[in-house]
């Protein structure tokens, strides 16, 4: 897969002032493509940002700034025999374009539209995964709240976490810690025969297995019991409960007061309920009223000073009374400056308040009518709850009384037995008639799920112990001199044996880990190239590799390691750092896209 053009465009928007941008760039289809600048925030993570937003149909660690800013994206990808164009305009932050798979001559061969960030995902996800020869990774994970597992499958956006080094994830391929998907993406990309059908039967497997053991945790629920025991009990209560009239009798006066009982209860809840919204009502309306009796008393306040002070005609200063001159006083006359501060009095419309204390008292009667209504109301009501809630204790007396008596409390327990009972029968038939046949499919699974593991690990022995070979010589070519055998694991886990000790992949230090997560996924594509097996995309991105505490020297050794490695390796690699100096020292002119000095990307 290559990266063929990135352009984007759009407006920044700082301190308040609108700034036009754009961005258009054709990297080299093999080998380094370096994006290197002097100052820091001038747009490198931002510009491959974008392309990632592009190739996986959705953003990864995009800002919200940036994005916001974004209004036309078009990217285009070589992916296998695959010309795809991407074009979108941004709106909002959310996408609206289309996905065309164009001719060589660039006609367009099929179009897929999108109009959401879900269908920009699903398109992209179908679009590359066929282009590329690649299958959803099968997989399983609980879920609690419906005490079921599930089967799902991770599509190209889990796919793209083996293309970006930066320092959001520890992960030895991918960008997923603590789930499995490292070590699935592991074994496919290292093209191992049977790792994909062991991953679908495992995680049909464990689905099944849920099934299964779900069924069994609620059959045990229901005790020792067999149906046949079940049935002779409730036949049992039925002619206990028919040999006494009188005890059928009771039981309906029982169920009587336990109905009127429970329309009651239903009936001083609702009204509880509804007297406290229209008290509510009532506070609200009070404080409303209050506020427009404020609003009067203030125009009128208002009124009053403003009649006052227009008949004020000062002929002296106000703090030493010293008298103004004619001339000051016919000035105000004649050009509307003030006699007292010489300030431009500027006319303005009168303000009407006899009119606004007529709305503002039209306003507080109305007011009035409706809080009496309300008020009224909530004493209708809060005298029917009270009645309606005396009702209901004489009834729960009543009903205690009857339940405490031996005819009606004998029925009412030989009857909730007999319910009790015919629930569990009705429960253990749905079981019954429910059952698919999933224990011998578990039985199928687990044997399918066996047999390709074995398969898996007999052909991962050998690939791992050579891919571990290839990484180790890539880590000594990287800086790290001291390593003397790497030992790849079919678990995504890595041993590294260096200065007489072992590390685990956990236990280096940043630096060392982006050392060996690159050193791993170019292993694969030289085992891909060497043995005929693999299938990663052939696209790195590397991020800011100063950031993950490398010295300089470091950085330096590694830039020079990946230069190297890029003429002898199939791939298209972008790295990204500070320093456009630094850039020109490893790397031809025409594989750097440099902004210098202050100067930004975009």
């Amino acid at each position: 897969m290559r990266l063929k053009k990135l352009a984007f465009s759009g407006v920044k928007l700082i301190h308040g002032e609108a700034h036009p941008f754009s961005f258009d760039w054709t990297p080299q289809s093999k080998g380094v493509n370096v994006i290197a600048t002097d100052a820091n925030l001038a747009g490198k993570s931002s510009a491959l940002q974008v392309m990632l937003w592009a190739l996986r149909g959705e953003p990864k660690s995009l800002t919200t700034t940036v994005r916001d800013w974004t209004q036309h994206v078009h990217a285009e990808f070589q992916a296998g025999d695959r010309h795809i164009r991407v074009k979108f305009d941004v709106a909002d932050g959310k996408p609206d374009g289309n996905i065309d798979l164009i001719n060589r001559d660039g006609s367009k061969i099929h179009s897929l539209p999108f109009t959401t960030p879900e269908s920009f995902k699903a398109h992209m996800n179908s679009v590359m995964l066929d282009a590329l020869d690649l299958e959803p990774i099968a997989t399983s994970r609980e879920v609690a709240s419906r005490e079921t597992t599930v089967m799902y499958a991770d599509g190209w956006t889990s796919y793209t976490g083996a293309l970006l080094f930066d320092s959001d994830s520890n992960a030895l391929i991918g960008d997923a810690t603590g789930t499995d998907l490292a070590q699935r993406l592991l074994q496919v990309f290292l093209g191992i025969p049977w790792a994909t059908t062991l991953f679908q039967a495992r995680a049909a497997k464990r689905v099944t297995e849920a099934l299964v053991s779900a069924r069994k945790r609620k059959l045990s629920q229901f005790g020792n019991q067999s149906i046949a025991q079940m049935e002779a009990r409730i036949s049992e209560i039925e002619n206990l409960i028919s040999s006494g009239v009188a005890r059928e009798a009771a039981l309906g006066e029982l169920q009587t007061v336990r109905e009127r009982f429970s329309a009651l209860e239903t009936r001083v809840t609702t009204l509880k309920a509804t007297t406290t919204a229209v008290n509510a009502e009532v506070a609200a309306g009070a404080a409303e009223l209050l506020a427009k009796k404020r609003e009067l008393l203030e125009l009128e306040e208002e009124a009053a000073a403003s009649h006052f002070l227009s008949r004020l005609s000062p002929t002296c200063c106000p703090r030493c009374t010293r008298a103004f001159s004619s001339s000051r006083q016919k000035n105000e006359l004649t050009t509307g400056e003030c006699a007292v501060c010489l300030t431009k009095v500027e006319d303005g419309a009168e303000v009407d308040h006899e009119a606004l204390k007529a709305a503002a008292q039209k306003a507080i009667a109305k007011l009035e009518r409706e809080l009496k209504t309300a008020r009224l109301k909530a004493d209708e009501l809060t005298e029917e709850f009270e009645k309606s809630r005396t009702l209901l204790e004489a009834t729960a007396d009543e009903l205690a009384e009857l339940s405490a008596s031996g005819t009606a409390q004998e029925e009412q327990k030989l009857r909730l037995e007999a319910a009790r009972l015919e629930g569990t029968l009705e429960a253990i038939r749905k079981l019954v008639d429910a059952d698919s046949g999933e224990e011998g499919d578990l039985a199928i699974l687990t044997q399918a799920t066996e047999v390709a593991k074995a398969e898996v690990e007999l052909a991962a022995t050998e690939i791992l112990a050579r891919s571990g070979d290839l990484i180790r010589q890539l880590v000594v070519r990287l800086g790290m001199r001291d390593v003397e055998r790497v030992v790849l694991k079919r678990n995504a886990s890595v041993e590294l044996h260096k200065g007489g000790s072992q590390s685990s992949f956990g236990g280096l230090s940043p630096g060392e880990r982006l050392r060996v997560r690159i050193a791993t996924v170019i292993a694969l594509l030289q085992a891909s190239q060497q043995f005929g097996a693999g299938r990663h995309p052939g696209l790195l991105v590397v991020d800011s590799p100063a950031k993950e505490e490398m010295a300089d020297a470091n950085v330096e050794e590694m830039l020079t390691a990946l230069s190297e490695l890029a003429a002898t390796v199939d791939l298209q690699l972008f790295v990204a750092f500070r320093g456009a100096a630094r850039a020109l020292q490893h790397f031809d002119e025409d594989r750097c896209l440099l902004a210098t000095g202050a100067d930004t990307l975009w």
